[in-house]
């Protein structure tokens, strides 16, 4: 696009109808989060029609950076220092290979045929290569998928892990933001201290072109927007378990990350950045119980695309991203929408009836 039409792009980001032609873009291997989402996009035939997904790079050492107060230098961190609770890659290319190998997974699972739909992503980040797009079957495969879809139609892509893949694609044939539409699961609201976020600042270059190049673009926030998306552990063990073959994949792995006994790692030193308070404030008022559930918040981008009264959000400037991760605004910028509330029980309801529903399986 050599100059970004501000009213193309909102017309863009009005909530399509019937069936839509989708890509899911996912770090599958990372957490459990992205499974539940490509099993609930592949079990929505009446919505979706899944045309390919692509593996994402992943690289634990992010989580270093996302652990270590401003001013200090991340440690590396070992598979051991995780705990066995947390999957890990120590490499973005380890990453990206681990997760196209659960992506397979995921499909026989689900009884669907992966031969042609599922690509390996980039070996490593944008801000790795010297800024260049990160060449890889995915970015290949999204361009073609989208420089095929017919006049007046646009192809979906869901991404819900570090941005290399799509803002590569962007790179390499610009003219396909006017093809496609994107969904992103990254950073945190605008209004925060700083976007700092596993997705967004695992490739920051990626993510500042995205917002960047006037793609029509819905962001999905991460920390008090996605975050919504929990599931207890009563909900696991009878909804999920001995319902399907897929339900009670996703309930062994996702109980394995919220067992009582798992350390709660993302809430130590959340007062570590914040002006106003210390970093040993938290020390002083340690957790002594806990109602346990985990976060599947990639499920955050199918949802949005099933129905328009499962999410709230509004069209507003594409807020400019730092180097430092710092959220800045600038009123003339291109619109992109911003979701702001997604319903939990909704969207979480309609994913587990797809998942007993699911005819092809059995447990």
């Amino acid at each position: 696009m050599s100059t970004i039409d501000h009213e193309k792009i909102a017309e863009a980001l009005q909530f399509p109808e019937g069936v839509i032609d989708v890509v899911l873009d996912t770090d599958a291997y990372n957490e459990v989060d992205d499974q539940f989402a490509i099993s609930w996009a592949l079990t929505s035939k009446e919505r979706m029609n899944v045309q390919a997904v692509y593996a994402a790079p992943f690289c634990s050492q992010a989580i270093a950076k996302l652990m270590t107060p401003p001013g200090q230098k991340p440690i590396h961190l070992t598979k051991e220092m995780l705990g066995s609770e947390v999957n890990f890659a120590d490499t973005p290319e380890e990453g990206m290979e681990l997760s196209y190998q659960e992506i397979k997974k995921i499909f026989e699972l689900l009884g669907e045929d992966s031969d042609g739909r599922v690509f390996r992503g980039s070996p490593t980040y944008i801000t790795e290569n010297s800024g260049k797009p990160v060449e890889s079957e995915a970015v290949y495969d999204l361009i073609k998928r989208a420089k095929a879809m017919p006049q007046g139609k646009r192809l979906y892509v869901l991404a819900f892990g570090a941005i290399t893949n799509v803002a590569s694609a962007l790179m390499m044939e610009p003219d396909i933001a006017d093809k496609i539409v994107v969904i992103w699961l990254g950073g945190q609201p605008p209004y925060f201290m700083n976007a700092a976020e596993f997705n967004l600042m695992q490739d920051i270059p990626a993510a500042q072109h995205l917002l960047n190049c006037g793609v029509p673009l819905v962001l999905i926030p991460c920390q008090g927007v996605a975050s919504h998306l929990t599931l207890t552990l009563p909900e696991v063990d009878t909804l999920l378990v001995g319902k399907s073959k897929i339900g009670s994949y996703l309930g062994r792995i996702v109980r394995k990350a919220i067992h009582p006994g798992a350390p709660v790692r993302a809430h130590k030193g959340n007062t570590c950045g914040m002006d106003d308070m210390s970093k040993e404030l938290g020390t002083k008022f340690p957790t002594t119980a806990a109602a346990h559930s985990r976060v599947i918040w990639d499920i955050s981008t199918v949802g949005y695309l099933m129905n328009p009264n499962w999410s709230i959000s509004s069209l507003q400037p594409s807020p400019v991203l730092g180097d430092n991760m710092d959220w800045s605004t600038d009123t003339s910028r291109h619109p992109i929408r911003l979701v702001c509330f997604v319903s939990r029980d909704y969207i979480i309801g309609d994913m587990i009836a797809k998942f007993e529903k699911w005819d092809c399986c059995e447990d």
